[in-house]
């Protein structure tokens, strides 16, 4: 399972151009989205 840490030090290894970043927090924010609404 991914976790944050493991996101960011991809994107950063890919260049950590700006549309990486945005894909990594959306992927963030979207699996915590799903988390929080799984628990409920």
């Amino acid at each position: 399972m991914l976790t944050r840490d493991t996101l960011i030090r991809e994107a950063r290894a890919r260049g950590g151009n700006l549309p990486a970043l945005i894909l990594v927090y959306a992927a963030i924010v979207g699996t915590m989205a799903g988390t929080a609404l799984a628990i409920i």
